[in-house]
């Protein structure tokens, strides 16, 4: 193991440093993605969508096989799980998901912010625009088929998210028959940070709008330079009989994920878990339901759980329980754990992965759209504390500042890899460098800065993976790149190390709680985290295999091979090519110590003190940069 970096930096002082969360530049999980295309056909006397209009974006597989109420409109494909259903909408802005509201209507929302529908910035230089539409399709609005026309939603500023500046605002457009486009609603936010709950807005539709190929759309301003100023909009209805007072629904919806199924973390290694399930388990695991109405109503619900790729049932469908709701309330009610028999058929020693469906069946329910959720538990070869989405990005300021999350084997175990989801907030930060860090004791006391140390590797950089998952494999080698994995038994930690002041931004998903088992040191003594979340960092144990496959980095530098490592005066690289390279070396702390121009012969490094240091150098006819790390001795 290599431990010039920290005899480098155990010399520096107590820093005035503290953990920080910071809005993100980037949403990762829109990367890649498509939208579905238009999935209706639509009637042969019509071209347009008729009413009612109804989208509380809860369930991507609503529409299979279903025909809409009063329409005789053809409906027959899943719509996207991240963009706003085609069958609806005519563009793809906005972001479909369930982790960005706090206590909506039903389960998802579509959310407005500063970044296009591929997850990023519309424009890095501007911090002011216009930025996302959320646009129907033509609808039917001719006279005399309808009346009384209104449209009512529900919206929320912020949520998990980052509140919109008192600048930034919401709107609501009707396009004229004549193809104009004009504001007839818009809200900004008063209340700052504040936490505010879903509002509901019933905005009429005049009779110059009643027409057929009648649209709406929501706009926003925001920060067009990165995800910033979220709006969450929900249960957007346009139907005609209707009043100004028509505000309430005969609707019980599920609006969140079921309560974790296991105790510590979202997921964790099968192998960790089948022999100890007693300990893993949480005593419950619960769905949460919300009454939109205003009386009482009498709502069962019960659940299923079956092994994914056989359908075998682990948990047959239960008894319905029935509760009598009262109007306005969340209804948290849970079910008692089970364990998973290890006679389970079609699953691997490495992998386990469970259905859960969850339905809800309420007494008079106007949209059942919402009553069913169907959530999977999967057991890889890795530990998470996350839900694999960032709501922001973690961070600590300092040269030398620490990180360490605290995991748990119940077994030995070797530790091969270790996952990060690096957040984009001001740009790349591959320029950087930190040390990954396995401890196997740290003073959780907070009494001192005592560390046991069994891993550590230097000179490692953030890498932006241009995926859906968007995580960063490291795995644990030696100087060499020869694989050296560690043992961990009982608790274990992994983080790092950092190197220079700059924020390094790692993932931090806002919906599930592990700070507890966070502990940072930012030259003193080590503290436990105080803000609630968790840090999007995942150690693989057991099998060989990385669960997220090689995908292509971005803004990252070739590696190369140099000898002799250790080296006390001639470094070669085993540049062969007939054109000369510039090249740097730097120290651990980034500071740029030598540079010249490599011509096949070796690098003289004479003149450097005892240490650990990084070369890069460049290939000037491809633009390409390699980097190698090595260790000069006396």
């Amino acid at each position: 193991m290599l431990c010039c970096a920290l005899l480098m930096l155990c010399g520096i002082h107590a820093l005035q440093a503290q953990e920080q969360l910071v809005p993100l530049k980037y949403n990762s999980q829109l990367f890649g993605q498509q939208n579905m295309g238009d999935s209706r056909t639509i009637s042969a006397d019509r071209d347009t969508l008729c009413l009612p209009f109804h989208d509380d974006f809860s369930n991507r597989y609503i529409y299979l096989n279903e025909t809409s109420p009063g329409c005789d409109d053809s409906i027959f494909q899943i719509a996207s799980p991240v963009y706003p259903s085609a069958l609806f909408w005519t563009d793809s802005d906005a972001f479909v998901n369930n982790t960005y509201p706090v206590l909506p209507p039903s389960y998802g929302v579509a959310t407005l912010d500063g970044l296009r529908g591929d997850g990023r910035p519309y424009n890095e230089a501007l911090d002011y625009g216009m930025a996302d539409k959320l646009t129907s399709k033509p609808i039917f609005l001719a006279e005399p088929v309808v009346d009384s026309v209104y449209l009512s939603f529900y919206y929320q500023p912020g949520g998990f998210g980052e509140f919109p500046n008192s600048n930034d605002s919401l709107i609501l457009e009707f396009l004229s028959p004549d193809s104009i486009w004009s504001d007839v609603w818009h809200v900004v936010n008063t209340m700052g940070d504040d936490a505010q709950p879903f509002r509901l807005a019933m905005v009429p539709v005049p009779d110059a709008y009643h027409y057929d190929g009648f649209q709406f759309r929501f706009r926003n301003y925001a920060g067009i330079n990165g995800n910033n100023d979220h709006w969450n909009i929900d249960d957007v209805l346009l139907d005609d009989d209707r009043t100004f007072n028509d505000t309430l629904f005969r609707d019980v919806a599920i609006i969140y994920q079921p309560e974790r199924y296991l105790k510590r973390y979202r997921q964790m290694p099968w192998t960790q878990f089948k022999g100890h399930q007693a300990e893993e388990l949480a005593d419950e695991h619960a769905v949460f339901m919300y009454n939109n109405f205003n009386t009482i109503i009498n709502t069962s619900y019960q659940y299923e759980a079956k092994e994914k790729y056989s359908g075998v049932d682990i948990v047959p469908l239960t008894a319905p329980v029935s509760i009598n709701f009262d109007p306005f309330t969340i209804a948290y009610d849970g079910f008692d754990n089970f364990e998973i028999p290890h006679t389970v058929p079609n699953f691997d020693e490495d992998s386990m992965l469970v259905n859960f469906t969850y339905i809800v069946t309420p007494a008079g329910d106007v949209n059942n759209r919402n009553d069913t959720l169907h959530y999977t538990q999967a057991f890889y070869n890795y530990y998470a504390y996350d839900d694999g989405t960032a709501e922001r990005a973690y961070a600590l300021e300092g040269t030398g500042a620490k990180l360490a999350l605290r995991f748990y084997a119940n077994e030995p175990d070797t530790l091969k890899e270790v996952y990060i989801h690096w957040a984009y907030v001001d740009g790349s930060k591959s320029n950087l460098f930190f040390s990954l860090m396995v401890w196997d004791d740290i003073d959780t006391t907070l009494a001192s800065a005592d560390e046991n140390i069994i891993f550590q590797n230097d000179f490692l950089s953030p890498e932006y993976i241009d995926s859906v998952n968007g995580f960063a494999v490291y795995k644990l080698v030696d100087f060499l790149g020869n694989p050296t994995p560690v043992v961990v038994d009982g608790y274990f930690y992994v983080g790092w190390l950092q190197s220079q002041d700059d924020f390094l931004n790692v993932g931090f998903d806002r919906n599930n709680d592990a700070h507890d088992n966070v502990f940072f040191n930012v030259g003193g003594t080590w503290q436990k985290s105080s803000i609630p979340g968790a840090i999007m960092i995942r150690p693989q144990v057991g099998s060989n295999y990385s669960i997220y496959g090689p995908v292509e980095d971005i803004d990252v530098d070739a590696q190369i091979r140099v000898f002799p490592n250790p080296v006390t005066d001639m470094l070669y690289t085993g540049w062969t090519l007939n054109h000369p390279a510039p090249y740097t070396v730097s120290d651990m702390s980034g500071r740029e110590v030598m540079n010249g121009t490599l011509y096949k012969d070796g690098i003289s490094v004479q003149g450097l003190s005892a240490g650990c240091y990084l070369l890069q150098m460049q290939d000037t006819e491809n633009g390409q940069w390699y980097h190698a790390t090595f260790i000069r001795t006396l």
